[in-house]
């Protein structure tokens, strides 16, 4: 019987390696020190929407008056007279789906020291976390910061250097103020206003010590939720898809393109620091790789996808591809609006090469077809008709999941000429009550070993997360899906940690940046 051969890889001895977790995701303490998010009204009303009024106009005149006199305007005030748009009240159909929420989550809010101290036993170089919004600013129309959550986040990043680990810090990961709907949230371009204001105060307070920040988690997730019931804010796909989400879109990367220059124009030659821009991507395969239109469609959802994001960092547009399939679309369907929501040319002035280093989260690939003409007339979601493609999970190899990652990189690297690249997120996820530890490191392997790949083709990979460093609230799948190398017990009111069988391997990777891959 012949043995296998294990062939042993080193990681650049600067490269950092780590864990990832986010706010929302493990804090818990939902009314300690803060306002209520758009999450937790999410939870809490299982998906309700109330009707509301979103403002068209931001009245930019009346609010450079108010900041002119140094003071915060209230947002009643400023609106009063200002057209609106009102959304209708929706619900969720299934109000099953969410029979949980982040009110506890992993508890860690209340368990700096001892995460700290079990991220020191695993070894990291760098903990990848974000910063959430209405801790640091829990009343958003005001300038009075919230004390608590300012020295919560003081004591964790103290903490994370006093024990030789490198803070990465995300100062937006889906959890705005539920009070951002009273304007339209990520639907108005004030709320890059306000992001820049709460960016600033992160930068002053934390900058002399946090030097990698990420202005948003994966923006086209974040606009999803303006057509998806099934993400915040919650609007139903059947009436909003393919026109909210779009404009979410673009405010969003907006948003971040403007807080990027606030730390380069007023933060970065004092700080020393670097300011990133998230992206999250899957890399499509043609489900029958020698059809011409199943070719074409793969590459049409890379770019409709992730590639929209790419491309605005590019150049400022988004790929023609896509411009013309949503035109189509428009078209056929008798709908008389530009759906997409370009940036005009201030816009992209603001957006092109927005970034230090771009973070890419990566969990898996999938492969697609053309959807046929029922599917199509039969899909409820405008967007998902814009992209034209129907997906499927169940055929893609590990092989070609490992291949995937290593593609996402390589079109990175290309559509934006040999950027620095931080793997912010990476992971597999474990049924409740399985174990699924041989599979977890056989994927982590294949990844990693693609990365190591990507370098030795001048890939600029500087560093990796795995995502998660404990079990966390994995939104849409509630506590279902684990993706942690510690478990969380979350029947225990006391939410304790436990070493899942992986962490060996795990451990002996972030010390010894050593990869061992079985030939």
């Amino acid at each position: 019987m012949k043995m296998a051969k294990t062939n042993i890889k080193t990681f650049p001895k600067q490269f950092l390696l780590g864990t990832a977790t986010s706010a929302i995701q493990v804090e818990g303490a939902w009314d300690e020190g803060k306002s209520p998010s758009m999450w937790d009204d999410h939870f809490h009303n299982v998906g309700a929407k109330k009707a509301n009024k979103y403002y068209l106009d931001m009245p930019s005149s009346l609010y450079n008056q108010y900041k002119a006199k140094g003071v915060q305007p209230r947002l009643a005030d400023m609106y009063k007279g200002m057209p609106v748009y009102e959304i209708p009240a929706t619900k969720i159909i299934n109000e099953s789906y969410f029979d949980y929420n982040g009110d506890v989550a992993a508890d860690a809010y209340h368990k700096t020291d001892s995460d700290v101290a079990l991220l020191k036993e695993l070894g990291v170089n760098i903990y990848r976390f974000s910063i959430c919004p209405i801790r640091i600013a829990p009343d958003i129309h005001s300038n009075a910061p919230g004390q608590e959550g300012l020295e919560y986040y003081n004591r964790l990043i103290d903490k994370l250097i006093e024990n030789g680990i490198t803070p990465m810090a995300t100062l937006y990961h889906y959890d705005g103020s539920s009070e951002l709907d009273v304007f339209g949230g990520h639907l108005h371009p004030y709320a890059a206003t306000i992001f820049e204001e709460y960016a600033r105060l992160c930068f002053n307070t934390y900058g002399d010590r946090v030097k990698y920040w990420t202005t948003t988690a994966d923006i086209q997730v974040i606009a999803e939720g303006h057509g998806s019931e099934h993400f915040i804010p919650g609007f139903q796909e059947h009436k909003f898809s393919g026109i909210l989400d779009y404009i979410a879109l673009k405010n969003m990367l907006v948003a971040a393109s403007k807080v990027w220059h606030l730390y380069r124009n007023e933060f970065q030659e004092k700080q020393k620091g670097e300011c990133s821009i998230t992206i999250e991507g899957s890399w499509f395969y043609p489900e029958d790789s020698n059809n011409p239109e199943h070719q074409r469609i793969a590459e049409l959802a890379r770019l409709s996808t992730f590639g929209m994001v790419v491309h605005a960092l590019a150049d400022g547009e988004y790929p023609a591809e896509v411009t013309a399939a949503v035109e189509r679309n428009s078209k056929a369907e008798g709908f008389p609006a530009d759906r997409l929501n370009k940036c005009n040319d201030d816009e992209k002035k603001t957006v092109i090469g927005a970034y230090d280093f771009i973070v890419f989260n990566y969990y898996n690939s999938v492969k697609v077809r053309p959807m046929t003409a029922e599917e199509m007339a039969n899909e409820p979601n405008r967007k998902r008709r814009d992209r034209g493609y129907f997906m499927s999970f169940n055929n893609i190899t590990p092989a070609e999941t490992y291949e995937g990652f290593l593609n996402c990189l390589k079109y990175i690297d290309q559509v934006l000429n040999h950027p620095k690249i931080f793997i912010g997120e990476n992971g597999f996820p474990e049924d409740e009550g399985c174990d699924n530890s041989v599979q977890k490191i056989a994927y982590h392997k294949g990844i990693l070993n693609k990365l190591l790949e990507a370098i030795d083709q001048n890939i600029n990979v500087f560093g990796y997360c795995v995502w998660s460093f404990i079990d966390t609230l994995e939104f849409g799948f509630g506590y279902r899906k684990k993706y942690g190398i510690y478990a969380v017990d979350f029947d225990d009111e006391s939410r304790p940690r436990t070493k899942k069988k992986s962490f060996s391997f795990f451990q002996k990777l972030f010390k010894t940046k050593i990869l061992e891959i079985e030939n």
